[in-house]
């Protein structure tokens, strides 16, 4: 069973099931693979989890927005 896994931030409802919908219909397009056959997983992490060059990306929006 072929999973796809996507690691984000927050994303909404209907995010997810349009990307949980896309997701599957493009990964079966390309494989042959029927759409029934594919799992995917949203990962949700907070901008804290998240770093670039060494500062948390919470940090870096921070800056950002002022």
């Amino acid at each position: 069973m072929p999973s796809i896994i996507m690691e984000a931030g927050t994303v909404s409802k209907e995010n997810k099931v349009e990307l949980i919908k896309r997701l599957t219909a493009t990964a079966a397009e390309i494989t042959s693979i029927p759409e029934s056959s594919f799992t995917v997983l949203i990962k949700e992490n907070p901008r804290e989890n998240w770093g670039m060059g060494g500062v948390p990306l919470d940090e870096i929006m921070k800056k950002m927005n002022h």
